[in-house]
């Protein structure tokens, strides 16, 4: 089977979508599956040849992105050469929107995947006026799928609401060699300063929609009792971080963005894990703190209650600093829920393997191209 990929993220860029391409390309290497992705160009030397790049311009609200809309012809025609059973169109902008204008021109089936919920960020950065557009816009995008694929159930419930159809799951799976509990570095610990406190961690983008004023407001009311028992490690970047290094609150630690070894290590070395979002489709990070053995505090909002509950996470209102800081005060007060949370962290990651995530992917790969 040949499969063309149209995305409009892409590595070396950091995020859920990324980190699952990253995967899905070792698996289609090691399985035989012939691929060609079409990317953005982040300014690196590519040494891949199935992957073709565009350049584009920075958006101001995301310098980390690119985005590009490519030369039509010449998509046509890397594609005409490599004559795909089937294309998958991982995003819906620039080059994403070309990889459906071709698709449908060469008639080649398509599958789409939806991982953005664009409508939930639009009130942070004040566009809500663009609303009623984008949702109109995301809805005929995806209407030309014979699939859209979603990564998580709730993603599924809330387009259904909204009028999609043809959706189907596809879920996240973890590495539990890379992210594990052994990889604890108490040399890691002292270079943090983290010392004898309790260490929280966040890792993901560091923007007011990922719920970081909620959490910050969190930060304040645990500080009032804990301030010298635990602090909060942010690994990430993003437009918010200045908030919060101007908060005045002394036992916040930041990292900066890391990956690979480097990002594993400081999963296992810290203590607990804090997640404010209710706007993920499904929450890779989450999951990542898991398979490293952390116990959880999250929210009851977005894909990541696909896998979290009472059993195996501190669970909080979203949006409710109150709620969070109670689930943060909760954990620091009890060794024993620690361990008994870590435990069923363990136990959920393991239940989730990546080759039997892309094994029912190529399955609907196949079933979608039958027809042609």
């Amino acid at each position: 089977m040949r499969i063309a990929f149209f995305t409009d993220t892409f590595c070396p860029q950091i995020n859920g979508v990324t980190n699952t391409l990253n995967k899905l390309i070792e698996y289609l290497s090691d399985n035989n599956y012939d691929y060609l992705f079409f990317a953005p160009d982040y300014e690196t030397d590519e040494t891949n040849s199935k992957i073709i790049r565009f350049k584009g311009i920075r958006p101001h609200l995301y310098p980390d992105c690119r985005l590009a809309l490519p030369q039509y012809s010449a998509v046509k025609q890397a594609l005409q050469s490599f004559r795909p059973d089937i294309i998958h169109i991982v995003t819906e902008l620039g080059i994403g929107y070309i990889g459906l204008k071709a698709a449908r021109e060469l008639k080649i089936p398509i599958i789409m995947s939806y991982h953005t919920n664009f409508d939930r960020y639009l009130k942070y950065y004040d566009l809500e006026c663009f609303n009623k557009l984008l949702l109109t816009y995301m809805r005929w995008f995806h209407g030309f799928a014979l699939k859209n694929l979603c990564p998580s159930y709730d993603t599924i419930n809330d387009l259904k609401k909204q009028g999609y159809q043809n959706l189907d799951i596809w879920s996240r799976g973890i590495d539990c060699k890379m992210f594990s509990p052994c990889k604890r570095s108490e040399s890691l610990r002292q270079q943090l300063n983290i010392g004898q406190r309790l260490a929280f961690l966040y890792v993901g983008r560091i923007s007011a929609e990922k719920g970081l004023n909620t959490l910050l407001e969190s930060i304040k009311r645990a500080n009032k009792k804990y301030k010298n028992k635990i602090c909060f490690v942010f690994t990430g970047d993003g437009p918010y971080i200045a908030e919060l290094k101007s908060s005045g609150y002394d036992n916040l630690i930041f990292t900066g963005f890391k990956r690979g070894e480097e990002l594993a290590k400081i999963y296992a070395s810290c203590d607990a894990f804090v997640f404010p979002s209710g706007t993920e489709t499904f929450g890779n990070v989450v999951l990542e703190a898991m398979a490293s053995g952390l116990p959880v505090v999250c929210v009851d909002s977005g894909g990541i209650t696909d896998f979290t509950n009472e059993q195996n996470a501190v669970i909080c209102k979203y949006n409710d600093a109150k709620s969070i800081s109670s689930g943060i005060k909760r954990l620091a007060e009890s060794k024993n829920l620690r361990k008994k949370l870590s435990e069923q962290s363990l136990k959920t990651a393991a239940e989730r393997s990546w080759s039997s995530v892309f094994d029912s992917l190529i399955n609907n790969y196949k079933a979608a191209a039958q027809p042609y």
